[in-house]
């Protein structure tokens, strides 16, 4: 099976702790009003930080399926000898990466 027919959505993934990020947040926030700095917008960072632990979730478990799906793609067009230069390495990389992002945002 591919990694892509096997698709819940990203938050079904794992739960990122919310208490842990949110008690995060709060405690640079008192660090920011101790030292008289700007304070944070913690719902804009509270996202933010949710947003990103579910985009690692989503990379750990797809990550290296995708790559390889794409390195097979990449083997059977160019020859088998593809991926052995940092160029397309780079090549590799960013196909995966767009792949992943397609199907983190599909996910929603």
């Amino acid at each position: 099976m591919l990694p892509t027919e096997d698709v819940r959505p990203a938050s079904a993934i794992t739960s990122p702790d919310c208490g842990s990020i949110l008690s995060g947040i709060l405690r640079r926030q008192a660090l920011r009003r101790e030292a008289q700095l700007p304070l944070l917008d913690v719902r804009a960072e509270y996202e933010r930080a949710v947003e990103r632990a579910r985009w690692k979730a989503h990379v750990e478990k797809y990550g290296e399926a995708i790559r390889a799906q794409i390195l097979a793609e990449l083997r059977t067009k160019n020859g088998p000898q593809f991926g052995g230069n940092v160029g397309r390495i780079w090549a590799l990389r960013i196909l995966a990466s767009k792949r992943l992002r397609e199907m983190f945002e599909r996910e929603g």
